[in-house]
């Protein structure tokens, strides 16, 4: 073979290592999966499964303060805390909104707020 036809050959087994290093699957639970998220998220808010239920409570009364969006809400059924709009950007929905008996503090009325939550992506 010539010099040019044994480069061409090794710059071709060059290139098709290459494409296959990148094609290759990586180790246990890389990539992501159908749903967009990586296998290993252990996000509770993403790990959900479609159409599960919660509820939340605010962490402290809103006030006029405050804003709801804000606020976070403790949700014991997933065990985390998150915003609003965290829970949305998650794919949850709120699908009802409870909101308890005011009282003061710090010379400012407040109100404990419960959503209830449905994973809806």
């Amino acid at each position: 073979m010539t010099k040019l036809k044994v480069n061409a050959l090794l710059l071709a087994l060059a290139g098709s290592a290459l494409l296959a290093g990148c094609a290759a699957p990586g180790g246990e639970g890389s990539g992501t999966t159908a749903r967009g998220h990586s296998a290993l998220s252990r996000d509770p808010l993403l790990d959900a499964p479609y159409h599960s239920e919660a509820t939340c409570v605010t962490e402290r009364p809103v006030t006029v303060l405050s804003r709801m969006k804000e606020t976070p809400l403790a949700c014991a059924d997933l065990g985390v805390s998150a915003t609003l709009d965290e829970l949305r950007d998650a794919g949850w929905r709120v699908v009802t909104l409870d909101i308890g008996e005011d009282s003061e503090s710090e010379q400012h009325v407040g109100f404990p707020v419960t959503v209830m939550i449905r994973k809806l992506f």
